[in-house]
């Protein structure tokens, strides 16, 4: 019972701080806030105190698969929205990420999703690379609804994740935990409100927090068991939020 109350504090605290951030510092830091391992976090954190240790390794293939799905849903948005409107975009999107989700699950290796993300990645990267970062300080007004919705569905995914993991076993838990409840939401708001250039914003930081989600599966995968599971997330956490930011502020240099 003590794990479910704090599933309902936690998971709409951090949305709402991510969420408010977003709004006052824009959508370049939005991107990479949403980018972060917020909800791939927190299942893997309850998949560990609920299921045990081995069963959150168990859900870390299904998860790099299901990041693989995520990197290619905001490629196909980003490519998509430069021929067609907003609505085509999102189906073109959601249609590539259960393809790739597909491909990459079916595959079943570690390595291939690992491959494949970082592919499409730097592309992505490359795709949105005249996103100017003095621009940065764009701010694009949301519905007040928004962030309540953000908040409900990020809580709502963690419970139903989580509440059925026994059902779903570990490799469809692992491939529903990084669903970006807050960055898919955003781009299109985004899009709708400042066009083309602050979505690219969004898309873009949260293909560099994909970098740190990446790290934070392998950091997982590899210290899960020597270190124990609680440790073991902490120390991912830390290394996903350093990443982003470094690799950041590399790209802003260059």
């Amino acid at each position: 019972m003590t794990a479910f109350y704090l599933k309902l504090f936690i998971t709409p605290s951090l949305m709402l701080a991510i969420s408010l951030a977003g709004n006052r510092w824009g959508t370049r830091l939005a991107g990479l806030l949403s980018g972060l391992p917020v909800t791939s976090a927190l299942i893997m954190l309850f998949l560990t105190l609920e299921q045990g240790s081995g069963f959150a390794l168990r859900a870390i293939p299904g998860a790099l698969a299901g990041l693989a799905a995520v990197q290619a849903t905001y490629l196909s948005y980003v490519l998509a929205a430069q021929r067609v409107g907003v609505p085509v975009a999102c189906v073109a999107a959601m249609a590539t990420y259960a393809a790739m989700a597909a491909l990459t699950s079916q595959a079943g290796s570690v390595a291939v999703s690992v491959s494949v993300t970082l592919m499409l990645m730097v592309s992505i990267i490359v795709v949105t690379a005249h996103q100017a970062p003095a621009s940065a300080a764009r701010l694009v007004a949301v519905p007040r609804w928004v962030i309540p919705m953000r908040m409900l569905t990020a809580t709502l995914l963690l419970l139903a994740i989580t509440a059925s993991a026994t059902w779903l076993g570990p490799v469809a838990s692992g491939m529903l935990a990084p669903i970006p409840v807050i960055a898919w939401p955003l781009a299109v708001f985004a899009h709708v409100q400042g066009g083309r250039l602050e979505m690219g914003k969004i898309v873009r930081g949260n293909a560099i927090g994909g970098v740190g989600v990446l790290g934070f599966y392998l950091v997982l995968e590899w210290a899960m068991v020597p270190w124990g599971g609680l440790p073991a997330i902490g120390a991912a956490v830390v290394l996903a939020v350093v990443t982003t930011f470094v690799l950041a502020r590399v790209l802003d240099r260059r």
